[in-house]
């Protein structure tokens, strides 16, 4: 069985507020192969980018982080702030919603290319100019925009050069954080293709980070579904599509086919309480007693986790 490029294993975050301890990420697991797309879904708010973050070392100071990330052998978790540095942009890249954000508006878009190329590379300038160039063309921007500045590009474009940022030290794993949600629908089907591209190109992993179903349906390949801090379910894209298990998974599906709208009623739980049971339980349609009481151990089930008490009753889900 192929290893995988990277194990997450019982990641647990805790955010120190005013308000008191919020459990942001709630004992995650799950694992990332090498060239596969892995997608974390879930509505806005549910802690995919707390996830993404505490992978790469990168929550605030008053995050409480526990668990086990392992990548290619390595538990990333007890690095130090140098160590993790050596990793990002070498081994794992990010690319994040609002691209603007992250450039540097004083910095035309070459220059920071070029600094992101330079960094794990011992080489000449005119080298670093020419991969820079070479690495602003792969994703579809004309060399003549090299002396741009971030402000005199539209959305899709800085997605583009942040995607460039991202690939210059050639990462096996590529972590992108709701990539087109700001996007229009046109540009956001360009920046799709162009990852899905540069992913083959580069024989890497991808973990997109969403709340849009359509973008797992047309990249995904393994869909892990988030909610409230917990990992619900976890599937091949088709099964989530046709055959969903968990019932916020069947809920998700539901909002989205068809004309008419069919919005999953209730509210998140607040992640300031404790709670002791399944965090979809006021809205499940089909909980019963102890969702309220316990929370759902992980069933491992043909390749497939569900944490849903449910799974233990239905006999015709369990594996042969």
């Amino acid at each position: 069985m192929e290893k995988p490029l990277l194990k997450v294993k019982d990641l647990a975050v805790e955010f120190q507020t005013r308000q008191g301890p919020v459990r942001a990420a709630n004992i995650i697991s799950f694992e990332v192969k090498p060239k596969e797309t892995f997608c974390l879904v879930g509505e806005s708010g549910c802690g995919k980018s707390v996830v993404a973050l505490a992978l790469l070392g990168l929550l605030p100071a008053n995050a409480l982080v526990s668990g086990e990330v392992w990548y290619r052998e390595n538990n990333l978790l007890p690095y130090s702030a140098p160590e993790q540095r050596q990793v990002r942009g070498r081994e794992i890249a990010m690319i994040f919603e609002q691209p603007m954000g992250c450039l540097n508006p004083v910095m035309s878009i070459g220059e920071q290319i070029m600094e992101a190329y330079g960094v794990n590379r011992v080489c000449s300038k005119q080298e670093v100019r020419v991969g820079a160039k070479r690495l602003i063309e792969e994703v579809g921007i004309s060399s003549r925009r090299f002396r741009d500045y971030p402000h005199e590009l539209s959305g899709g474009m800085q997605q583009r050069v942040m995607i460039a940022m991202a690939l210059a030290c050639q990462p096996r794993l590529l972590i992108a954080d709701e990539p087109t949600t700001s996007l229009d629908v046109t540009v956001q089907y360009q920046i799709i293709q162009l990852l899905r591209e540069l992913k083959e190109r580069y024989d890497m992993s991808l973990l997109l980070i969403t709340h849009d179903l359509g973008v797992v349906a047309e990249m995904g390949d393994q869909v892990a579904v988030m909610y409230a801090g917990d990992l619900l379910e976890i599937t091949n894209v088709h099964d989530f599509f046709f055959t969903p298990g968990h019932p916020y998974s069947r809920a998700l599906i539901k909002v989205v086919e068809g004309n008419s709208l069919n919005p999953i009623h209730g509210n998140v739980p607040n992640l300031t309480d404790r709670l002791q049971g399944c965090p979809f339980y006021a809205r499940c349609p089909d909980a019963i007693t102890l969702c309220r009481e316990i929370r759902p151990q992980a069933s491992y089930i043909n390749n497939k986790m569900e944490r849903c008490h449910l799974v233990q009753f239905d006999t015709s889900r369990k594996a042969n």
